[in-house]
């Protein structure tokens, strides 16, 4: 794959606590404290977040792909179907477009993400790829601490994630990822310089669906004058969707099948016992 490398070095600077293990030093890491939520405020905002949707957003894909894209563009023209699994895979999780936060720790970073209830380890303490590779839908990632300024204090967090699971999309007009499942989404998240409660997410995702690597800009904003409301949201909890072969389709007030476009073909019957009146 081209432009394919892992992050080889990292800066770490902690404290020894009085058990032994490593405290953070704030002194050392950016304040990244609080409730993020997406700067735009729109849930259903396109991944290249330039005000446009669909093919307007030009990814770069390869022709297969590119013709697997407009397909999906054309087949969900009327009522979207949900699609919770690829709402929580990388890199399309960090669009947030459900609140986040972050905790930084001396080896990990954690990022939380209300959306599924998703949770990123970023591991900062050195370690190499794991010789087993584990898909998930958050993938495995690892990170380094940056100075970018010099100024003796880290500012921005250069990650790389790997071995995400699919099927999964970069957003609701599923623009598709790779089915190989050999992405590599690298980021460097750090604060605005001239708005200390704007965060930066400059993501680059390296896929064989794609003629080049491509990069994207997630911003979030940080929630301050008011107590932060936290909400757990379990996609398969209540839901109103249900997946047959290849097909989704919605679940009506009484309990019958619904289409979810127009023109969709009815459930294979292969899948219902037929036995049954």
């Amino acid at each position: 794959m081209p432009m394919r490398g892992s992050i080889s070095s990292f800066m770490l600077i902690a404290v020894p606590c009085a058990s032994g293990a490593l405290a953070l030093d704030e002194t050392k890491y950016p304040d990244w404290k609080g409730q993020w939520v997406r700067a735009d405020g729109a849930e259903a905002a396109p991944w290249a977040a330039r005000g446009t949707r669909g093919l307007g957003q030009q990814p770069p894909l390869i022709p297969e792909y590119q013709a697997l894209f407009e397909a999906n563009l054309k087949q969900f023209a009327g009522v979207k179907a949900s699609d919770p699994t690829t709402r929580s895979a990388m890199p399309r999780v960090m669009m947030a477009i459900h609140p986040m936060e972050i905790v930084v720790m001396p080896d990990t970073t954690y990022i939380m993400i209300e959306t599924s209830s998703t949770l990123r380890r970023i591991f900062t303490d050195g370690r190499a790829w794991p010789k087993e590779r584990r898909p998930s839908y958050a993938g495995y990632s690892i990170g380094q601490w940056e100075d970018s300024d010099r100024d003796g204090r880290f500012d921005t967090l250069a990650v790389e994630t790997r071995w995400t699971k699919g099927p999964h999309s970069y957003d609701d007009n599923d623009i598709p990822l790779h089915q190989d499942e050999q992405a590599v989404v690298r980021e460097r998240i750090s604060l605005d310089r001239s708005d200390p409660h704007l965060l930066r997410n400059e993501v680059t995702t390296i896929d064989n669906a794609l003629s080049r690597p491509w990069t994207v800009t997630q911003s979030y904003r940080r929630v301050v004058g008011a107590q932060p409301i936290w909400t757990e949201r379990i996609c398969s909890e209540d839901s109103k969707t249900i997946r047959i072969g290849e097909e989704d389709y919605a679940l009506g007030r009484d309990g019958l099948l619904m289409p979810v476009r127009k023109g969709q073909p009815p459930p294979d019957l292969r899948y219902f016992d037929q036995t049954r009146n």
